[in-house]
């Protein structure tokens, strides 16, 4: 008995192809609903592909092979992600993990000192300050910058009148503390 002659547009379509339109459906599902809420595996997307193409072991094969191929990531509910890496979805996933002990604090309230020195000398003096009792009184934190050392805190005048032990500035009782800021700064 002979085949039936299938015209070209019935083919099964490539891997590549496969790949293409399985993105192309997560993008449309992207933009549409902020996520994926419809597909968690390669037969959920079967019903797409043989809409266009005949329904076959084949089809189904090849349907599988691009969805592993794409290798994508899923969500913690197993849907695919399709606007990020498997790398970004595991940093994010890692990050969460290390940021859930943590706690964000707006520096607007803040105060940042420059302490202005050589980079040689700056990871040792940040080390020096960290474990310095009055200075973690004093400081919501410490950071190196490109030229110094930069310090916030919520009372720059303790701050500066601590460091003035250390540091040349001179302090004078008459000035302000925009004053003592300014002549630090220059």
């Amino acid at each position: 008995m002979p085949t039936p002659y299938i015209s070209s547009s019935h083919k099964n379509p490539s891997r590549k192809s496969c790949e293409q339109t399985i993105k192309r459906i997560l993008t449309r599902e992207f933009e549409e609903y902020g996520e994926n809420h419809h597909f968690k595996q390669a037969s959920d997307f079967m019903i797409y592909f043989e809409s266009l193409h005949p329904a076959s072991p084949s089809l189904t094969k090849q349907v599988q092979r691009a969805v592993s191929s794409l290798n994508l990531p899923r969500d913690e509910n197993g849907y695919f992600m399709i606007n990020k890496t498997a790398e970004q979805y595991k940093a994010e996933r890692e990050l969460a993990k290390l940021l859930s002990d943590s706690q964000l604090v707006n520096l607007e309230e803040y105060t940042p000192l420059l302490i202005k020195a050589e980079a040689w000398k700056r990871s040792h003096m940040i080390h020096l300050l960290e474990h310095c009792d009055e200075i973690q009184n004093l400081c919501s934190a410490i950071t190196e910058s490109n030229n110094g050392i930069i310090l916030y805190t919520m009372s720059p005048e303790k701050l500066l009148s601590y460091l003035s032990d250390f540091l040349p500035i001179e302090l004078d009782e008459s000035q302000t503390y925009d004053e003592i800021h300014k002549n630090t700064s220059n």
